[in-house]
């Protein structure tokens, strides 16, 4: 790769032809292409800027490609014409190609082609963990997502999906180090498959009771969802079918469901309230929280899910859409485009350690760990909240995305979600996919998009705790710190070995 645009011409289309790794298609096979190819670019970098450049062009690829879905909510919903959306567009996924770009130029200023065929996977799992959290986190795309149905998939309660992206990249470092090193070592790494696929055998959590459960999906279309005129005959439209769903536990309606405030849903709530308990059931629902007058926070408003009936909790949103839920730089970019000034864009993340939402059931209080639309795609954070809990809910408006790529990707995330934790998992969207999962991950069933429906089932509670949910990523931090520490040290040996050469 002695051409400079040659390699990032190759690898562009290298990490574009990597989403079709991911939900809805899972052809991992294409996935360890893209990063084989990546892996032998990466091989023969001598500089930062190359190491900079080459990744950003795979990554721009794979997010131009596997994001490509924003562009609808831009210009279907965002009221922005198609050139505009385009940039936009693109401006996101070269953004999103920096944080991994600025990772592995790291590496090259660290550590350069040290212990390489290690080294890379260390790495790319540093770009997926730096990417989970850096200016909120935008855990989309990870390589080990597109393993639900794999040998890999039995790693994703033990190291969960960053555990998986590290597995990945090192079976193709270490096939690329056999091949030119010819020594049998490099392959004890494809003795990680077939422990995945006895490890999928393994059961991590145990049954303590079941639930009857029930999802919404009202299909309100997005240019109407948010009318005053719909306000009434929304409300009407959950509360009939809902009525038709008494005789489950849980009813679960989607993301903002309900368009009114907390405060102002009140009185419809109470209704609510008194009919679910007639039942036995409980019902959650999405809804904005506005705080009232008197509050410190008097007018702001949090994205949030609450449980009536014999049900009970409020939770807020704690990880919000950039642009969508919030307008960073808001005062320079608030108005810039009419997509900036999209309903509700005005959120506040909610507080960390909130309390789980409850209902009773054969007199055990039952704890359900609530996320609100992309929410579930953070590992950590489902982790962390799944360890008290029995089972998990997930609620989003899919609608912004219409048919694309993003509400298929989304619910694949999911699944790797209650896969990680050993859970179920019941997710209601407004508009699809409306699913109920099983503790490994593997759909019972699914409304299809863009139809008024409900679906209904039975979720098992289960308790106990991974070892992903003990651990997360810190055994792959720890290995990803000796790394960088035994390999600086030769790093600069080397480069002062070279320089005495040349003198």
């Amino acid at each position: 790769m002695r051409s400079p645009w040659f390699a990032r011409s190759l690898l562009l289309t290298a990490g574009a032809l990597f989403p079709l790794a991911t939900a809805p298609l899972y052809w991992w096979p294409v996935g360890l292409v893209s990063i084989a190819i990546y892996c032998i670019a990466m091989r023969s970098v001598h500089t930062v800027p190359q190491a900079f450049w080459r990744t950003w062009a795979y990554q721009f690829g794979l997010f131009g490609v596997g994001v490509s879905w924003v562009y609808v909510s831009i210009h279907d919903f965002g009221d922005t014409s198609m050139l505009l959306s385009g940039l936009v567009a693109m401006v996101f996924a070269g953004g999103l190609a920096l944080v991994p770009a600025m990772v592995f130029a790291l590496r090259q200023k660290l550590i350069g082609q040290q212990y390489a065929w290690l080294s890379l996977p260390v790495f790319w799992f540093l770009s997926e963990w730096t990417r989970s959290w850096f200016l909120t986190g935008f855990p989309w795309l990870y390589a080990g997502d597109a393993h639900l149905y794999s040998w890999l998939s039995g790693w994703a309660p033990v190291i969960g999906s960053f555990g998986i992206s590290f597995i990945l990249v090192l079976t193709c470092s270490s096939l690329l180090e056999f091949a030119h090193k010819r020594r049998i070592r490099y392959l004890l790494v494809l003795l990680l498959w077939p422990s995945g696929w006895y490890l999928q055998s393994q059961q991590w959590t145990h049954p303590v009771g079941e639930l009857k459960v029930a999802a919404v999906q009202g299909n309100v279309t997005q240019d109407m969802k948010w009318d005053d005129s719909m306000v009434g005959p929304t409300i009407n439209l959950y509360f009939g079918e809902t009525g038709k769903l008494w005789g489950n536990d849980l009813i679960l309606w989607p993301e903002t469901a309900i368009t009114l405030s907390y405060h102002r849903f009140q009185p419809y709530l109470e209704e609510l309230s008194t009919i679910a308990r007639s039942h036995n059931a409980t019902v959650i629902t999405g809804i904005p929280y506005k705080y009232p007058e008197g509050h410190e926070l008097a007018g702001e408003w949090h994205n949030s899910i609450t449980a009536t009936g014999i049900g009970s909790g409020l939770y807020h949103k704690q990880k919000l859409v950039p642009f969508g839920e919030f307008v960073p730089l808001e005062h320079w970019l608030r108005g810039a485009l009419p997509f900036m000034d999209l309903e509700m864009s005005g959120f506040l993340a909610g507080p960390a350690d909130q309390k789980l939402l409850q209902l009773e059931k054969d007199e055990r209080l039952v704890l359900i760990a609530p996320f609100i639309c992309y929410e579930i795609a953070y590992p950590l954070l489902v982790a962390d909240m799944a360890r008290q809990a029995d089972m998990l809910v997930t609620i989003s408006n899919d609608a912004w995305f219409g048919d694309s790529l993003g509400p298929k990707q989304h619910l694949g995330l999911a699944q790797m979600r209650a896969l990680e934790t050993g859970r179920y998992l019941l997710r209601s969207t407004n508009t699809g996919i409306t699913a109920l999962v099983d503790n490994k991950g593997h759909i019972i069933d699914q409304l299809p998009v863009n139809t008024r429906a409900n679906l209904s089932g039975t979720a098992v509670l289960r308790e106990g705790e991974t070892p992903f949910m003990i651990a997360g990523v810190w055994p792959l931090l720890v290995l990803s710190g000796l790394l960088i520490l035994m390999a600086i040290p030769a790093h600069y040996r080397d480069q002062k070995r070279r320089q005495g050469d040349f003198y």
